[in-house]
């Protein structure tokens, strides 16, 4: 059997996605989780995300029930979640703010929303659980690519 070594990951080797919410980088991604960064411009808002058990369709991504954190980098977050993604959308419901070094942890069974309502570009270092065996999450699409 071959054994696992540690690795880093080099900034420079990262390569950077645009989706319409933000600008996301994922430095590792494994059998156990995916970490990145991401960078929010104030104003912006994530499309809604589900880990609940099931995909009831009304997500624009759905993750199934899995764990993810953000670190919040800079910039002021404010995080909706519930079940009902009509709601989210209007940002109605409970939230909570996150300020630099606040940690966030999303539990599985329910949709979230993040909006960046601060006055500067935001960013967050993010991690994500593994998503079951089997699974096929559902996410948007990819505007481009920099290399």
């Amino acid at each position: 059997m071959d054994e696992k070594k540690p690795e880093a990951t080099r900034l420079k080797d990262v390569k950077t996605q645009v989706f319409r919410d933000g600008l996301f980088t994922n430095f590792l991604s494994n059998e156990v989780w995916d970490l990145g960064m991401y960078f929010m411009e104030p104003g912006l808002t994530t499309i809604v995300f589900s880990m609940e058990n099931e995909d009831d369709g009304t997500a624009e991504e759905w993750y199934g029930p899995i764990y993810e954190f953000y670190l919040i980098i800079t910039g002021e977050f404010t995080v909706w979640y519930g079940h009902d993604a009509e709601k989210l959308r209007k940002k109605e419901g409970p939230n909570i703010v996150l300020l630099p070094g606040d940690v966030m942890s999303y539990v599985p069974g329910l949709k979230y929303i993040v909006q960046n309502t601060g006055n500067i570009p935001g960013t967050f270092f993010w991690g994500m659980s593994a998503s079951p065996e089997g699974m096929v999450k559902k996410e948007i699409e990819l505007i481009k690519t920099i290399e």
